[in-house]
């Protein structure tokens, strides 16, 4: 007998409710975990990982580790981390735990994701590593840490961008200083041919431009449009830098 339009529309109809409903009760767990997650109840997520009854996979606690790195609950990231979350689990932008972690400043959270074994130079999907977030953001506390945890302080983004680089361009010059005493390349040039001075010097940071010339910066590399620091801190009209490139032998 042939199906009739209406039966197999309802036969489709039944099987789909069937899957989802299967789907719902294959994953409470998850769900009841990020909702306390989401709600930064520590308690509520301790007692989830304590029942006996209920099986969490390792993907839902890595997904829930996300949420409360993003979400700022370092109770609760360190909680997950201990229950044997990925450490070196990504959000869906390739930003690794550890870089999440970094970019939003949680010092003790990045601590527990090194001590459980996170990858300290992971790159996200454009390059970026945590030390290049924690140098562009000023995180000098993480940066700290990192520098102390074998990072590879000289790692590259994709447009050939370094921490110390990017340190420079925003003038965070105590973080430039660390990198310094970690031996970063102060000279290395970007795609481009940019260096740390010119970043410094473009942006008008007149503290970070003293810290890289005290470093060693040479200051007549050019790019490749042949832009010099000197040239760069005139069009952009910083006389400050100007005068500090001329007194260190810029021409």
């Amino acid at each position: 007998m042939l199906w009739s339009k209406n039966s197999f529309t309802l036969c489709a109809l039944v099987a789909l409710l069937l899957c989802f409903s299967s789907h719902l009760i294959a994953s409470p767990g998850k769900r009841d975990l990020i909702n306390a997650v989401e709600r930064g109840s520590l308690s509520q997520v301790r007692a989830l990982l304590n029942q006996s009854d209920r099986t969490i996979e390792a993907h839902d606690k890595s997904e829930a580790l996300l949420s409360s790195i993003q979400q700022g609950h370092e109770g609760i990231a360190k909680l997950l981390i201990a229950s044997g979350s990925d450490a070196n689990v990504r959000a869906e932008d390739g930003y690794s735990a550890l870089m999440l972690a970094t970019r939003n400043d949680r010092i003790g959270i990045v601590q527990a994701l090194l001590d459980a074994g996170a990858d300290i130079n992971a790159a996200g999907d454009d390059g970026m590593t945590a030390l290049m977030v924690a140098s562009q953001r000023n995180h000098m506390e993480i940066a700290r840490l990192l520098l102390d945890s074998s990072v590879d302080v000289d790692a590259a983004n994709d447009a050939g961008v370094t921490a110390l680089m990017l340190a420079s361009q925003m003038g965070n010059q105590i973080v430039i200083q660390y990198l310094l005493q970690a031996n970063a390349q102060i000279n290395s040039q970007a795609k481009n041919g940019a260096t740390a001075l010119m970043l410094a010097a473009q942006n008008g940071h007149q503290a970070a431009t003293m810290v890289l010339l005290a470093g060693g910066a040479d200051v007549n590399i050019e790019a490749e449009n042949g832009a010099t620091a000197l040239l760069l801190a005139k069009v952009y009209k910083h006389k400050g830098v100007v005068d500090l490139l001329r007194k260190a032998g810029a021409k």
